[in-house]
């Protein structure tokens, strides 16, 4: 499908849950494309904040609200003949997602503060971790946006649904983290790589990667056996795999301690900790920036 689509310039929708290698999918797109030598500018719609937006994808005029002292260039002209990815498209607001659709529709933008019409020879592309729709029946995701997209949607399967991909992929990132870590080349034991094939994935690709790179880390010997992996995943018993919490606690003291531990027993994942949760990524980065706890890692 990659190969099909990159010789287009047709906005292509990438779909599939958190951690699946989505952005790896638009990377391809371009990297295959006739503008592979040209710029490939990927926006994390959750990432950035709202109120500045716009400003980072249109740009803006000299003096077109205070403390703009200079003009300055937004994505769509940065990504100008080349490919301009938004991933998670569903967090961008609907306003902002309407303007979006006018580009997509006249090829044409203005700076913030800005009369001038100016034309980007941009391809779109855009991904989505959410379900496409409940995103569009809560309004998330405007339809008109989503039915320019939705000319080709690649969809990208879960890892527990593609497990003869897990060894593949166990070889790849062996290598790879052999190699920026200065270590002899490593395997895993039989029953380490059979906790690995039987396990379900709910962080897919991104959680593989990362329990790889850790084992390759510890590991003091050739082999990687199943001690090397997550107690979760090696079926044993977190230490504190339970949350009490006493009677008169506040709702918002729980919460946090909720988190807390969920992120512990995730070793920090805050992808898999935002599913297990029930929570967007971007609804789990806001909890975190309240309470004054980190918010960098996958």
């Amino acid at each position: 499908m990659i190969g099909l689509v990159a010789d287009s310039s047709t906005p292509v929708l990438i779909t599939g849950e958190s951690g699946t290698g989505k952005d790896v999918v638009a990377r391809l797109i371009h990297m295959q494309s006739p503008r592979v030598d040209l710029p490939f500018i990927a926006i994390n719609c959750a990432a950035v904040p709202k109120e500045v937006f716009e400003n980072e994808l249109f740009g803006h005029e000299l003096g077109a609200f205070t403390g703009a002292t200079s003009k300055k260039m937004g994505y769509l002209e940065m990504a100008d003949t080349g490919t301009l990815f938004f991933d998670e498209l569903a967090e961008m607001e609907t306003d902002t997602q309407a303007k979006l659709l006018r580009v997509l529709e006249t090829k044409a933008f203005r700076r913030l503060g800005g009369k001038t019409e100016l034309s980007a020879d941009v391809r779109l592309l855009a991904a989505t971790n959410k379900s496409v729709q409940q995103a569009l029946d809560s309004g998330e995701l405007r339809k008109d946006l989503y039915y320019r997209f939705s000319v080709i949607e690649i969809f990208i399967p879960p890892l527990r649904e593609r497990k003869e991909d897990v060894e593949l992929l166990i070889d790849h990132f062996l290598q790879h983290f052999c190699h920026k870590h200065k270590k002899a080349t490593r395997k895993f034991s039989h029953e380490a790589m059979k906790t690995m094939q039987d396990y379900d994935w709910p962080g897919n690709v991104r959680e593989l990667r990362n329990v790889v790179e850790r084992a390759v880390i510890l590991s003091t010997r050739d082999s990687i056996t199943p001690d090397l992996l997550p107690s979760s995943m090696a079926g044993k018993m977190s230490t504190s795999n339970t949350i009490s919490i006493q009677i008169g606690t506040t709702l918002e003291a729980a919460e946090k301690e909720i988190i807390l531990k969920t992120l512990s027993a995730t070793a920090n994942n805050k992808s898999r900790t935002a599913a297990i949760l029930g929570l967007s990524r971007k609804a789990l980065y806001d909890k975190l920036k309240r309470y004054g706890l980190d918010v960098e890692g996958n």
